[in-house]
């Protein structure tokens, strides 16, 4: 009885695993184009060369939309996508133990690749992020 339970265990440990990775591979998939109408913001957030995985981004349309914030968080492999309106918008991260990025972005129709740079937080100083347009 107790061999067959750990040859269960062992089993239901593989599993988790196998089904992580069929996840992954599934976010990983490539993209479908963005609507004719609407602006595609995309990119990646690092640190160093290291993803930032599941960070909040929050993106607060300017004009010549104004509107409620869009909240989204990043793939465990720190890629992001949002299919937009074009136009200025005001974005701003809350990655987990890395000082946020802020900063102003202007997305036209098509797809707008972006990298988000983020910094470690320490007890004193907090470096600003980088967003660089692609």
């Amino acid at each position: 009885m107790t061999t067959l339970r750990s040859l269960r265990l062992s089993a239901l440990l593989l599993a988790i695993p196998l089904c992580l990775a069929a996840c992954h591979r599934q976010e990983s998939a490539t993209s479908t184009p963005a609507p004719s109408s609407q602006a595609r913001f995309q990119g990646r957030m690092l640190w160093k060369e290291t993803p930032v995985g599941k960070a909040a981004i929050f993106l607060r349309p300017l004009s010549p939309h104004t509107g409620p914030e869009i909240e989204f968080l990043t793939r465990t492999d720190g890629r992001f996508e949002q299919d937009l309106p074009p136009g200025h918008y005001l974005l701003r991260s809350a990655p987990t133990t890395m000082c946020p990025v802020r900063g102003t972005i202007t997305l036209s129709r098509g797809i707008n690749r972006y990298r988000l740079l983020v910094h470690p937080l320490s007890f004193l100083t907090c470096k600003p992020g980088e967003i660089r347009k692609l």
